[in-house]
């Protein structure tokens, strides 16, 4: 496995993963980069072809997803229910299908770690910041809930993302010497944002 994870990581094709804040506009900036460079953007996508190529059922993916990882669930998990995804199943599998992707072709991945399991070398790696109230504002718009439940929310998704990237990587998500950008969204809406991340992409890549 580990010589088959090196092959790929060698064949990875340019790419650009997006890491971001809860409410900082991830998925806008990636879907526009996306419609720039042309390139497929893989955000809740990946959960899908996880659950197609690894024949498993995609709710319990979902869960596995958004689930701090719980020893009680690594350990005896699977005897409570066949079903289950355990966090560390779900690590190895989408580290195999976020190298598979970036060998067949150039993408933008948003979030679930995907720099970590991608060469820094081949791609670009991006970290979206903005202040608390403009990511309430933007959470209450887009899950038409309450200031509370959006505060609530924040705080909820920032915590599994840092729970991710520090138990399976030993990193922390908001170090920004893991990024070659940190977009503060304060001033800087998705187009501008999208525009300063594929122009480094060009640069990097000569991409016309």
């Amino acid at each position: 496995m580990g010589s088959e994870c090196a092959s790929a990581q060698q064949d990875a094709t340019p790419h650009i993963a997006i890491s971001r804040e809860a409410g900082a506009g991830g998925s806008a900036v990636g879907r526009r980069i996306g419609e720039l460079l042309q390139w497929e953007v893989l955000n809740r996508k990946l959960l899908d072809m996880m659950a197609e190529k690894f024949n498993l059922s995609r709710a319990m993916v979902g869960v596995a997803d958004e689930t701090t990882s719980n020893w009680l669930i690594e350990v005896f998990g699977k005897w409570l229910d066949p079903r289950l995804v355990t966090r560390s199943e779900y690590i190895v599998h989408l580290g195999e299908l976020v190298l598979l992707a970036a060998q067949h072709s150039s993408k933008v991945f948003v979030g679930r770690g995907a720099q970590h399991f991608l060469p820094a070398e081949r791609g670009v790696s991006v970290f979206l910041v903005a202040p608390l109230t403009m990511r309430i504002a933007r959470i209450q718009d887009v899950r038409g809930c309450s200031e509370a439940e959006a505060r609530r929310y924040i705080r909820d998704t920032d915590q599994t993302r840092r729970d991710l990237i520090k138990s399976h990587f030993n990193r922390e998500i908001d170090d920004p010497h893991l990024y070659d950008l940190v977009i503060n969204r304060t001033q800087i809406d998705s187009d501008a944002a999208a525009e300063l991340v594929v122009n480094e992409c060009r640069r990097r890549f000569s991409l016309t």
